[in-house]
């Protein structure tokens, strides 16, 4: 006998599409399914009780009592004949004496079928899927309790499989939305702007603490060295000693600053090739800060001149992200090792075939269990109270891995740590080696310059003669103004060679001096100085091509761009 011998049901194409988007064929056992079977054999006193689900060519059991196989081909499914009449229970007294299954094996052979009941499983539009059936290997009959017992259990095993298939759709729902939310974390497109700068924003609270401790430190020793200074000012070689002392510590004050303003900036993702070994070694006192006293910072940052596609901020952030996660897994104490290596990855299901910088950052806390680690980068996940965590820390680590071209992963064992590494595509275009390069050239040049006329304009009397005295000390000519105006009439007075501007001044600011001074000579090179944190918004009013230079400013880098300055002015 075959499935054509009988009329299909209605639709069939319809009942297994149906069937189809349940995606029930073929998965594991489950438990409530399987009490559906278990109250069907008790109540009707069967030895067998199934949920079979009619496929194209085949039944297969949902859940099954009293019987090994899985499956059977539709052609000796029993079950393939009650479907055609969705409303009825189909019984079969005795096998051996209705014409339609004597011959079936299943008749002839194990399991031994005599006895059959089966009421159709139906979905809300009304075909039937399948049937929750029982079956003995004697003849007989089911009361008519035990019919109506069936037929619930039917209704029930209909109602499991449609919440099952919310649940999925649910399910699937949920993993694109993670999707997004992990795109938004790391895409360059303006509308998740708030919702990255949010992000960042959150993380700067881990940061101040730190920092503010710090930057106590930095300012006691900058003011104990200048009252060394003062106490001995005669002591020439203490006195380079102290001063020195104080312009390291203001250096790495300016470098906090710096580090904590960009951080915490709202701008676009910028992604270029990047050092990481770099920009994470810059992180350095960062990181330390951030994390505390009590957690021993190691770094092994190899293969510097590698560069990846990436957004030295987002770069920070993830790796900030992934460090502070590691901090709280220890609760404040432990270690923290942070190193970078280049890779090769071959046959990798998630990567293409290549080279691959690694960015591994590993504790030794108390690990995470599996089912925790597998849930770990997705969005709003997190085992952390409410008021310490988001859970989009370890998304947003996912987000700028894939944008980099690669993926991140995570190794946990529970008492043993964990390791979350990045692996990020290595691009040909070397912009570390580079940025070494212009260093180099930098370092190179000379720190004291030509004798060039400089008028300095600065509104903050301090700050403007502690710039004259630099000038000076480097080999300039320097006029002094404190305003706009005062600056207008000594450029009419005398031109200067080159114009040292500072942005922020009462009346007339930098790029309004700018200006008026280009009135007077439109080629007049000019130097802007300023203490904001994003230079990038202040271009659009001095001009895109304007040099401007970030306070503090030391007086080798000060010399390094007037000479650039005045010698792109000279090619003209």
């Amino acid at each position: 006998m075959n499935s054509s011998a009988f009329p299909p049901p209605p639709d069939e194409a319809r009942r297994l599409q149906a069937l189809r988007r349940l995606k029930v064929l073929d998965t594991l056992p489950e438990s409530l399914f399987d009490d559906i079977v278990l109250l069907a054999s008790e109540i009707c006193g069967t030895p067998i009780a199934l949920i079979s689900l009619i496929d194209t060519d085949r039944q297969w059991f949902k859940a099954r009592r009293g019987l090994d196989a899985t499956q059977t081909h539709r052609d000796h499914a029993f079950c393939a004949h009650a479907i055609i009449r969705p409303s009825q229970v189909m019984t079969v007294p005795d096998a051996l004496q209705d014409s339609r299954f004597a011959s079936n094996p299943l008749v002839l052979g194990d399991p031994n079928i005599r006895f059959y009941a089966g009421a159709p499983v139906l979905t809300p539009e009304g075909d039937a899927l399948g049937t929750v059936c029982v079956i003995d290997t004697v003849p007989r009959d089911l009361d008519p309790a035990q019919e109506a017992a069936l037929q619930a259990l039917a209704r029930q095993t209909s109602a499991l499989l449609q919440a099952r298939e919310a649940t999925l759709r649910r399910q699937e729902e949920n993993e694109t939305l993670q999707r997004k939310i992990t795109a938004a974390l790391a895409d360059d497109d303006e509308a998740h702007a708030s919702f990255r700068q949010s992000q960042r924003l959150a993380m700067v609270g881990q940061l101040t603490g730190g920092i503010a401790h710090d930057f106590n430190n930095l300012l006691q020793t900058i003011s104990g060295s200048f009252q060394l200074i003062d106490r001995k000012a005669d002591d020439t070689e203490r006195v380079r000693r102290w001063a020195a002392g104080g312009l390291r510590a203001a250096a790495h004050g300016a470098r906090l600053t710096s580090q904590l303003l960009d951080f915490s900036r709202n701008h676009l993702p910028d992604a270029r090739p990047i050092s990481v070994p770099r920009l994470v070694g810059a992180m350095q006192d960062m990181l330390a800060r951030a994390l505390g006293p009590e957690i021993d910072l190691r770094f092994l940052l190899a293969d510097e001149h590698t560069a990846t596609m990436g957004d030295a901020t987002q770069l920070e952030a993830a790796v900030l992200n992934m460090a502070i996660n590691a901090r709280d897994a220890m609760q404040g104490r432990g270690t923290i090792s942070v190193a970078t290596r280049l890779q090769q990855a071959t046959g990798d299901a998630e990567l293409v075939d290549g080279a691959y910088l690694t960015l591994c950052v590993l504790d030794d806390g108390p690990g995470m269990p599996a089912q925790v680690a597998q849930r770990a980068f997705e969005p709003f996940f997190t085992t952390k109270p409410s008021e310490k965590g988001t859970g989009l820390g370890l998304a947003q680590v996912a987000g700028y891995a894939a944008r980099a071209g690669g993926t991140a992963r995570i190794d946990s064992t529970p008492g043993c740590g964990t390791a979350i590494t990045l692996w990020l595509r290595v691009v040909e275009d070397t912009a570390a080696a580079a940025d070494a390069s212009a260093q180099s050239a930098s370092q190179r040049l000379a720190a004291t310059a030509s004798p060039s006329q400089i008028l300095l304009v600065d509104d903050d009397a301090e700050m403007r003669e502690m710039l004259a005295e630099l000038l000076s000390e480097g080999g300039y000519q320097v006029r002094r103004a404190h305003s706009g105006a005062a600056a207008l009439q000594a450029a009419q007075a005398h031109m200067p060679d080159l114009v040292l501007i500072d942005c922020a001044m009462s009346g007339m600011n930098g790029a309004a001096l700018a200006a008026r001074l280009r009135e007077l000579k439109a080629d007049l090179p000019m130097i802007f100085v300023t203490g904001h944190a994003d230079v990038g918004e202040l271009l659009p009013g001095l001009g895109h091509d304007a040099v401007v230079l970030q306070k503090p400013v030391l007086l080798t880098d000060l010399a390094l761009q007037i000479e650039r300055v005045l010698a792109r002015s000279l090619r003209g």
